[in-house]
């Protein structure tokens, strides 16, 4: 629980979904976050985790892109911070694809979930099963939580969806996200 309440990039692309057009969007983009968590705890079974901390170019190029991406995606909330939210039904899929684009572009997760996840699986349960029951729980866990965060949220929301403070909220999800990718772009490699 305490590696999914802990806000990252994912937390951000879910609540800017919601913020863009509600429940609907919300949904797919958790979607996406949890289809990204998937593939990463598949990747990391299958060993590429290992295979980025022994190519560390590897590793810094899928890290630069992630930062890159964030970077891109925050700066593209400011000019956005006034306008009205769109709502078209093909923003709602384009969610989706962000959030997981988000979380499959950030290295460290990969890396994370086969440095924690082997330390709960029993010796002759075959690995790839065990990380994928493991991911189900992460995932199902994620799901909950943000699930509850945004039922919670959508009420602060409510009361606050005039254009000034929604478009300080946007400006806020924009910046986190610029800070985000700027801590991944600097942060030191794995030795």
């Amino acid at each position: 629980m305490l590696l999914v309440v802990t806000p990252g990039a994912g937390t951000l692309s879910v609540w800017r979904a919601y913020g863009g057009g509600g429940w609907r969007h919300a949904a797919w983009a958790l979607l996406g976050l949890m289809l990204g968590d998937m593939l990463l705890i598949a990747l990391s079974a299958l060993g590429m985790a290992a295979l980025l901390a022994a190519h560390p170019a590897w590793f810094d190029l899928l890290r630069y892109g992630g930062a890159a991406y964030l970077i891109w995606l925050g700066c593209r909330c400011w000019p956005m911070a006034g306008a009205r939210p769109v709502t078209s039904s093909r923003s709602a899929p384009h969610a989706l694809w962000r959030s997981w684009l988000v979380t499959v572009g950030n290295p460290k997760a990969l890396v994370f979930f086969m440095a924690f996840f082997p330390q709960f699986l029993s010796p002759p349960q075959p690995v790839l099963a065990g990380f994928l029951q493991l991911g189900a729980v992460f995932c199902l866990c994620n799901l909950l939580y943000l699930s509850g965060m945004l039922w919670l949220g959508s009420r602060m929301y409510c009361r606050l969806a005039r254009p000034i403070p929604a478009g300080w909220g946007q400006r806020a999800c924009g910046l986190m996200y610029v800070l985000l990718g700027l801590r991944m772009w600097w942060q030191r490699p794995l030795s």
